[in-house]
This record gives structure tokens, sequence and C-alpha cells, in this order.
């Protein structure tokens, strides 16, 4: 198996395949992530940020051990240490604010393409930027609570 393939079957193992898993990743349609993941389209690309947040939520690391096996690595799972104090929704959250930045990139070129905003591309714009907006205020929260007193 290569890469491609666990991805493809990251997604379509998983219960609900790309139904479940696409909104959770900020993938606008489940068609979408079907097509980044079907290793015959060369039009659509996971994201290193969309692989690790799959594999986040799925907990399913394929993807992680094909990568790893092409370039004669290995993937451990690393003890659990609770005086490490490792915050994997701080990361997840962190990684998710680079998907929400994408978005507003994504919105940002769609919206100037012909030249001229129309009111509907200017309230996509406004959406995209306030989802960012929540992750950030979310990051803030994660990132106070984990303060060393």
């Amino acid at each position: 198996m290569n890469i491609l393939d666990a991805a493809y079957h990251t997604v379509h193992d998983f219960q609900g395949g790309a139904n479940a898993l696409a909104s959770r990743l900020g993938i606008k349609s489940p068609a979408v992530l079907n097509s980044k993941v079907n290793p015959n389209t060369y039009t659509h690309h996971l994201t290193l940020l969309e692989a690790s947040k799959l594999m986040a939520i799925t907990g399913d690391y394929r993807i992680l051990q094909n990568l790893c096996a092409e370039h004669g690595k290995a993937a451990i799972d690393l003890p659990d240490i609770p005086e490490s104090k490792r915050d994997t929704s701080l990361m997840d959250t962190f990684l998710y604010l680079a998907i929400h930045k994408g978005n507003v990139s994504k919105a940002f070129r769609e919206m100037m393409a012909d030249g001229r905003i129309t009111q509907g591309e200017a309230l996509d714009m406004s959406r995209v930027i306030h989802e960012m907006h929540v992750t950030l205020a979310k990051l803030d929260q994660q990132v106070q609570a984990c303060i060393s007193k």
C-alpha cells in the first residue's frame, strides 16, 4: 500500500466515510473529500494539515505508517506520560487554525477572480473570517488554560 491508497482507505473505512468526515476536516462537501483521497484524481489533493487532522479524528495512522515506510523510517506510539502535559486538543486547534487560514485565502482568491466583489462574496468572506476568529479565540483560551502556576 502507498500513502494515496492509505488516505483513500482511511476515509472509506471510517464509519460514515467521507460524509462523516468532510465537515469535521473543514472541507465543504463529501464529494471534494472523496476527490482528494481518490488515487486516480489529479486535480484535488489532501493537504498535510488535513491528513494530520484526518488521522487524529479517525485514529487511523496508515497514512503516517506508509509515509514512514517510503522513507525507511518507523513511527511508534509515544508512552502516555501525564507529567508531559501533552495536550492534543491544543495542537488540534492550532492545526485547525491553519485550515481556516487556507479557507480565507481561497475565499479571497475566488472573490477577486473577476475583479469585482458581490454582496454574496462579501458575506462568504465574512463567514470564513468569523470561523477563523472563533478558532483564534478558542486557541487563546486553551493557551491561557495551560499557563503553569
